[in-house]
């Protein structure tokens, strides 16, 4: 029964649903983090003067994942084999906390966009009416005269 490797279509496979090995799971997890890393440094950058140390402060009380540990996913992540469970999980939340926040400010920005259009389409709407009104009044008067 459990040496019975029949129902595997791959070496890779269990039966338990599981298709990658835990060593490529954790190198998924370590590139996710090191991306997520280089996103959230990105996001942090306030410009010219802002140097990297400063930007991987602000990241780490902002996240609550060590300075330290940053520093290794942005460094030395070839000697990494993976990432720490709990480090993984407050860079994910604060990740997609900030893709969060840029969206409700991406709809906040196309809402007030569209309000403002809305007010400029009625005020033109009005001054094209009254344009072909005055035009329309401009014929009459020029054929009959």
């Amino acid at each position: 029964m459990y040496g019975n490797n029949e129902f595997r279509k791959t070496k890779n496979d269990s039966r338990f649903g599981k298709k990658n090995s835990e060593g490529e799971m954790s190198s998924y997890a370590l590139q996710e983090a090191i991306d997520w890393t280089g996103k959230l440094m990105d996001k942090e950058f306030k410009g010219r003067g802002d140097k990297e140390y400063q930007v991987r402060y602000r990241l780490s009380e902002n996240s609550g994942v060590p300075e330290s540990y940053l520093y290794r996913l942005q460094y030395k992540s070839r000697t990494m084999k993976d990432v720490a469970g709990e480090y993984y999980r407050r860079l994910k939340l604060y990740y997609e906390h900030t893709c969060e926040v840029n969206e409700d400010a991406a709809d906040r920005y196309e809402a007030e966009r569209l309000r403002l259009r809305g007010d400029h389409e009625k005020i033109d709407a009005k001054r094209a009416s009254a344009r072909v009104d005055v035009a329309a009044s401009t014929i009459r008067k020029g054929k009959k005269g």
